[in-house]
């Protein structure tokens, strides 16, 4: 691999871009993440994936421009490739999404354009304190964002998702806390991320997975429909042998104590 440095420890892998100095995402480091992506799925063995920055202070920037200004020097050449362009990388993201392993981003640094589309197709999305910027430049561009709009909206909300988008808005990390873009801060998102995912490792891997099924296939559906599957999911999980154990040994506790053993299997949370 070229532009990703992949690492894997008791079911926690890490997948962190590197394209020193700016990080910007290029087609070729995309190609090499369909690849991983496909290897993650035939994997049984993990159990939880962190997506990270391996240069200093960013993320994935966004999207190399250079590269689009180079593609459209010849603008027929442009016209024939960009549908294939924008839907496999609706595809690629998409990918993440449904992917069975719940996914947390350490966004060390800067996040824009296509690194924030790529959080937002992740799970748990930890942004670095500090002097950073995270946002959506696109329309200031002169396009568009490729999956942003849609993910945006459904994360914060029609109203907020479109100043935010129109704008062309990038805020600090504190400020897309606030807005609910991120899920939380960290002196370093990184290793916070490798934590929330040993949490995630230590959680029952079927309940994980129900979770995560039932929330991305069903929050954007009819709500009927969204409870068939999430119905369809718990029936997978109130079944298993360690579901049952589990159970019995709550119920074994003083219920004095029930909170603090709650407590210790979860996973805390932190700004």
């Amino acid at each position: 691999m070229d532009f990703w440095e992949v690492d894997k420890t008791d079911g926690v892998l890490v997948a962190a871009y590197c394209n020193p100095p700016t990080n910007y995402l290029v087609g070729s480091a995309t190609e090499e993440l369909n690849s991983l992506i496909c290897s993650w799925r035939a994997d049984d063995t993990i159990n939880a994936i962190v997506i990270t920055g391996g240069v200093k202070d960013r993320f994935i920037t966004h999207y190399s421009v250079e590269e689009l200004v180079e593609l459209a020097k010849n603008r027929e050449d442009l016209i024939n490739l960009a549908p294939s362009l924008i839907y496999g990388y609706h595809n690629l993201l998409r990918s993440l999404a449904y992917l069975d392993i719940p996914i947390v981003v350490g966004m060390t640094g800067d996040t824009m354009g296509a690194g924030l589309e790529m959080s937002l197709n992740c799970d748990i999305r930890i942004a670095q304190k500090g002097n950073f910027v995270i946002g959506f430049p696109e329309v200031a561009l002169g396009i568009l964002t490729g999956t942003g709009s849609q993910l945006l909206a459904r994360t914060i909300g029609l109203g907020k998702a479109t100043d935010f988008l129109l704008r062309s808005r990038i805020v600090e990390p504190q400020e897309a806390l606030n807005l609910g873009i991120v899920t939380e801060l960290a002196d370093d998102a990184k290793e916070r991320a490798i934590s929330v995912a040993n949490g995630l490792n230590r959680q029952s891997k079927v309940s994980v997975i129900a979770g995560k099924r039932a929330l991305v296939r069903g929050s954007n559906l009819p709500i009927e429909e969204g409870l068939r599957i999430e119905a369809e999911e718990w029936l997978k999980t109130v079944v298993t042998e360690q579901a049952i154990e589990l159970m019995k040994d709550y119920v074994e506790q003083p219920f004095e104590k029930r909170r603090d053993w709650i407590r210790q299997y979860g996973i805390p949370h932190q700004n």
